[in-house]
């Protein structure tokens, strides 16, 4: 039990975050790993999932004692290496999914919104108590309001609170609720989903994902004309094309 095992599996990258005994809190050098891990996939992995050790938590975000121990101008330091880790799992070339099988709070809470793909079960708790550090939550947190409409947001961050998976799954935060024990096979049926398109339109749709969140309604559709374009002049596009016409037969 530490930094977070990296198992690779039928071309599928596993995350664990393997600290059970405090509910797989992290440290800043788990943050590395992570990151680490997603940047240098290579061609053969098809999907990234993180999850965590034990049956208590995902994770309960950075252990305290990031905070506690760290001078005042230490910050920005800290924050830019959340910033990196849970931005290389958003910008990830291939499909991430979570798979949250307890607490998912702070940070955690991050990761788990920066993934694609979300599968949880009923007994799950997030929550972004930085507020009652005397923090704000950031980084990633800047997506939530898109799956549960800002005033829940807003009661979310402001609170510091824990809520369950009921306050979010309707609104599609959740692409999956199972029980604890259907989790694993729930998460691999719908690796099977996103694993069966080509690795180079999965890149460039989450691309494009990026680019509409971040961008006006024109740019947006502009640059997309130009990815499928680019796309569709690949060798491996073709394959796929012909493939779908055959097994459509």
């Amino acid at each position: 039990m530490g930094q977070p095992l990296i198992a690779d599996e039928n071309a599928v990258r596993w995350i664990t975050l393997d600290r059970p005994e405090i509910r797989n809190a992290l440290y800043v050098e788990d943050l590395t790993r992570v990151t680490e891990a997603v940047a240098g996939i290579g061609d053969s992995i098809r999907a990234i999932v993180l999850t965590g050790s034990g049956e208590r938590a995902f994770s309960s975000g950075m252990h305290i004692s990031t905070f506690t121990d760290a001078a005042p101008g230490d910050g920005r330091a800290i924050i830019s290496r959340v910033r990196d880790c849970v931005g290389a799992i958003r910008r990830a070339p291939v499909p991430t999914v979570a798979m949250i099988n307890g607490y998912c709070i702070g940070a955690a809470f991050e990761m788990a919104l920066a993934c694609d793909l979300r599968v949880a079960h009923p007994y799950v708790r997030f929550g972004l108590p930085e507020v009652r550090l005397g923090i704000p939550s950031v980084v990633d947190a800047a997506l939530l309001h898109h799956y549960v409409g800002l005033s829940k947001a807003k009661e979310i961050v402001l609170t510091g609170e824990l809520f369950p998976v009921s306050d979010f799954a309707a609104q599609g935060l959740i692409n999956r609720t199972v029980e604890p024990d259907q989790l694993r096979a729930a998460t691999l049926e719908l690796l099977g989903s996103v694993t069966a398109c080509t690795r180079e339109v999965i890149a460039a749709q989450k691309d494009l994902f990026e680019t509409w969140l971040n961008h006006s309604l024109q740019h947006s559709i502009d640059t997309s004309v130009d990815v499928f374009a680019d796309i569709f002049r690949l060798p491996v596009t073709s394959a796929a094309i012909a493939q779908y016409q055959r097994a459509r037969r």
